[in-house]
């Protein structure tokens, strides 16, 4: 059953069940208006979708949907009304999660590339003792984020662009949906042709991005993650770069879930990682039978004998 903390939260913020997002358009901007951005929202989807299967010559992976992420987030009515039709279901269950494993919000929190801010200002509401900092690479993301947090009268909660983060350290970091725009894909067209990549590959994949995230988080600080992975053998390269980067996974975090994402269905993996330098990942992970032994318990029970 939902927490009603959640339905509360997303029906003061305004995100409802949409079956059509033209519909909505409409409904919203009126016919002339509303069919004006189903034509630009069509084409810039088009061009994302163009960008990400077959590449976009210089322009890398992260910045390959920008364009659209700027008009979603023109403004927060808009932003609202597509995180309605996106995001509806997904929001739900991860914040269902975050409420699950709250003991691990402590101190100064940072949503890294938190989109329009609803997750970020969900936390902020949460735990009103922490202050919580959203960054994006989209200025109109965190234009939309300034506002929402101002409607919601969140005072301990402010956002910035990405590039403004500089080498500031927190306690608990939250990263949702970053780590498929951050990690060097090769594009679509070429990947599904492709032999597929073995774990060690995968983990040489994820590794520049595993080091980042830990940069954000002091020692003993907790990493708070939920991405898509369709691939177990994927998901357990990037375990293992946060391994080889001081991370334990927390016994018993892990979940996996599936959940309506806009036209399609998707799937999620979410954990919740502890930094602890002394975690001796390498070794811990030479002796894994299978990909999966290295996302999960071992690594944690390894931690907890070592007397961390």
């Amino acid at each position: 059953m939902l927490d009603l903390r959640i339905k509360e939260y997303l029906s003061k913020v305004g995100i409802r069940k949409i079956s059509e997002l033209d519909t909505a358009l409409i409904e919203t901007y009126g016919q002339e208006e509303g069919e004006n951005h189903i034509d630009r929202l069509t084409r810039l989807y088009d061009r994302s979708e163009e960008r990400l299967m077959y590449g976009a010559k210089d322009t890398p992976y992260l910045h390959r949907q920008e364009e659209l992420v700027d008009y979603l987030n023109q403004s927060l009515q808009m932003s609202i009304l597509a995180a309605s039709f996106y995001d509806y279901v997904f929001f739900r269950r991860v914040m269902d999660y975050l409420l699950k494993y709250e003991r691990y919000w402590t101190g100064d929190i940072l949503d890294i590339g938190c989109g329009n801010g609803i997750l970020a200002c969900f936390l902020a509401m949460l735990h009103p003792e922490s202050s919580v900092t959203g960054l994006d690479l989209s200025l109109n993301a965190v234009s939309v984020s300034v506002e929402l947090a101002g409607s919601l009268s969140a005072e301990n909660v402010h956002f910035a662009c990405a590039k403004a983060a500089g080498k500031r350290m927190y306690d608990t970091l939250f990263s949702c949906r970053t780590v498929h725009e951050n990690v060097a894909w090769r594009p679509l067209i070429e990947e599904s042709k492709a032999a597929p990549l073995s774990i060690e590959e995968q983990t040489k994949r994820h590794e520049e991005y595993a080091k980042t995230l830990s940069a954000f988080i002091k020692p003993q600080g907790y990493l708070i993650s939920v991405e898509r992975y369709e691939d177990d053998s994927a998901y357990a390269g990037f375990v293992r770069a946060l391994t080889e980067s001081g991370f334990c996974t927390v016994k018993g975090t892990r979940m996996q879930f599936s959940c309506k994402n806009g036209d399609e269905t998707a799937a999620f993996q979410a954990s919740v990682f502890q930094l602890l330098p002394l975690c001796d990942g390498k070794d811990i992970l030479k002796k894994s039978k299978t990909p999966l032994q290295a996302t999960g318990h071992q690594i944690c029970s390894a931690a907890e004998q070592r007397g961390i």
